[in-house]
């Protein structure tokens, strides 16, 4: 049986009045690539920033490669929780919508530093991994370049690579491809379905429907801040899915 990386119960999360998250319930297994679809203003984000703490959530127990945390409302975590955040944390990695690439430093230079700032990694054996990362994503030859002088698609591949060389067990992306241009955006989806087939697990929030249909194990449909369906990828991209999934396919 395989190995549970998330487990999410009842999380609840509300900016003043407006409940962005409504009891959500989710897991992940390992090896599973799982993507987040919606309307704007689901609660997609919200959920993966909430599964990292980089939303603190209301309320809701989160289980995340084995580190557990429970938010009562009300409550200030304790010190064991915020040990249990860190710990989950080295186990995650993150990719977002902005690339959020230091523009100082070189590509490499972006990758390699988590190794050598957090993990202490000898900067030789960083830079040897950063390479190798590097050309993973088919950057090799971007390695002393700064992140101004690439494109969005090459700084999105050099944020993977630099999620990567934190060895995550899961790895988080919010929106990867929608600062792109549709040209750059196949380069993106490219690494990541070659991460897939490579047995990463995978939690992606997206708008594209094309990758869902090839990459996802399972897709999941937010609105409301709840979970609409929770299905295998082919059952939810098939007609039993219902009138509502069946429309926002047809808009996108």
């Amino acid at each position: 049986m395989k190995q549970k990386k998330i487990e999410v119960k009842a999380l609840a999360k509300s900016f003043g009045s407006n409940a962005v998250l409504k009891q959500v319930d989710l897991e992940v297994f390992a090896g599973e690539v799982v993507v987040i679809l919606g309307p704007s203003g689901s609660g997609k984000t919200t959920l993966l920033r909430s599964l990292n703490f980089l939303e603190q959530p209301d309320s809701g127990t989160l289980e995340i490669c084995g580190h557990r945390v429970e938010v009562v409302a009300g409550r200030k975590l304790s010190r064991g929780d915020n040990q249990q955040i860190t710990k989950l944390r080295q186990k995650t990695a993150m990719v977002f919508q902005s690339f959020n690439l230091f523009p100082h430093l070189t590509a490499l230079e972006n990758v390699i530093e988590g190794l050598v700032s957090v993990k202490k990694v000898p900067r030789k054996e960083a830079i040897d991994k950063g390479m190798a990362l590097l050309e993973q994503v088919g950057l090799g030859e971007k390695a002393e370049s700064y992140p101004a002088r690439l494109s969005g698609g090459q700084k999105q591949r050099v944020a993977i690579a630099r999620a990567l060389s934190m060895d995550p067990q899961v790895i988080f992306f919010d929106e990867p491809t929608s600062a792109l241009d549709p040209e750059l955006r196949d380069e993106v989806l490219s690494v990541m379905r070659n991460l897939a087939n490579a047995g990463m697990t995978m939690l992606v929030v997206t708008h594209e429907i094309k990758f869902a249909r090839e990459a996802a194990d399972r897709v999941i449909f937010m609105e409301g801040g709840v979970v609409i369906k929770d299905s295998p990828s082919e059952l939810f991209f098939s007609e039993s899915s219902g009138e509502r999934i069946q429309q926002f396919l047809r808009r996108h």
